[in-house]
């Protein structure tokens, strides 16, 4: 009689574990002024194949890390979605950017005296007074100018403007809505009226020709 042999088991293979994903971001930045440039890192965890990135300002990107430049100031939700062999996760950060800008109204450039400073407004009045030393022509924001905003382009200085716009200042800027920039400086001193002095055409963009 011959002996029964014994067949062994066959252990199967242990079953990998699929470990679900977990959505999770840092950014380089979280606030700053128009343009702001920022890093936005996964740090995910689980297995991930697919990276959804929505800026909150209408932009989106793939991918495990990105950059995305806020154009307009405002504050940001930003959500990452992530897919993987175990699903999906999304993660969104409540105002998680903060975008600032560094224009102000002429209305306010009073409260800004001696701080460098983007203004906006319309050229409401503007004028070349050749009888005044210096024969400085005054752009104002807002009629009569004293105690409101006022920028000053000095005689000097006046070749360069007509060269950049092919125009006398005061005519070319009358009834424009622009944006000067330069120091806030207070004329006359302990007046509390503020004034910008251009001394180059870059200062001030016309927004509406």
């Amino acid at each position: 009689m011959q002996p029964e042999i014994s067949t062994p088991k066959v252990v199967p293979p242990p079953k990998s574990v699929v470990i679900a994903p977990k959505s999770d971001f840092q950014a380089s930045v979280t606030e700053g002024q128009v343009p702001l440039n920022v890093k936005f890192i996964s740090k995910c965890t689980g297995e991930v194949t697919n990276w959804k990135w929505d800026f909150g300002d209408g932009e989106f990107a793939a991918g495990p890390s990105t950059q995305h430049t806020y154009s307009s100031e405002g504050v940001f939700s930003v959500s990452l979605t992530i897919e993987g062999t175990g699903g999906s996760d999304t993660n969104t950060k409540p105002a998680f950017i903060k975008v600032i800008s560094d224009v102000i109204s002429w209305k306010v450039a009073k409260d800004y005296i001696g701080q460098n400073k983007v203004i906006d407004g319309v050229v409401v009045g503007a004028r070349y007074a050749t009888n005044v030393r210096g024969k400085p022509t005054f752009l104002n924001f807002n009629n009569p100018y004293s105690g409101y905003f006022t920028c000053v382009l000095w005689d000097s200085d006046r070749p360069k403007f007509i060269g950049k716009f092919s125009s006398p200042p005061e005519a070319y800027f009358l009834q424009k809505h622009v944006r000067v920039k330069g120091l806030i400086e207070e004329y006359p001193k302990g007046s509390g009226v503020p004034e910008v002095i251009l001394t180059d055409p870059s200062q001030i963009e016309v927004l509406e020709k």
